[in-house]
């Protein structure tokens, strides 16, 4: 019984070290509202064969998770600047309601990033 294994070689002396991040589907992506709009976008201006849209796809959802989590890093920043605003503050039944308020709001953001 012999044991082939295929070898390719390259001799034209190019050296091709192009290599793309491996395309990872994420889970939390589902749990994004602007999920299924953004997959639409990309396909439907996409042209060409199924592999050249499917290439767009892979770049544009890309594109758009990392600015999901940009939005989101930026959200909790401006939740904590706020409480922090509003804990320095004389305490009134207002300002009460609007720091739990807040740290609700907060909660569920670092919730649904424990999620993700």
């Amino acid at each position: 019984m012999f044991d082939h294994c295929p070898l390719l070689l390259n001799t034209s002396g190019e050296i091709f070290l192009k290599r793309s991040p491996k395309f990872k589907f994420e889970a939390w992506w589902l749990m994004e509202e602007t999920y299924e709009k953004a997959i639409k976008e990309s396909w439907e201006l996409g042209t060409g064969t199924v592999v050249k849209k499917l290439e767009r796809l892979q770049t544009d959802l890309m594109a758009w998770a990392s600015m999901i989590k940009i939005g989101r890093e930026g959200l909790k920043a401006r939740l904590i600047k706020h409480l922090d605003m509003l804990t320095a503050k004389e305490r009134n039944d207002n300002v009460m309601a609007e720091i739990i308020d807040t740290k609700v709001h907060l909660n569920m953001k670092i919730d649904k990033d424990e999620m993700y």
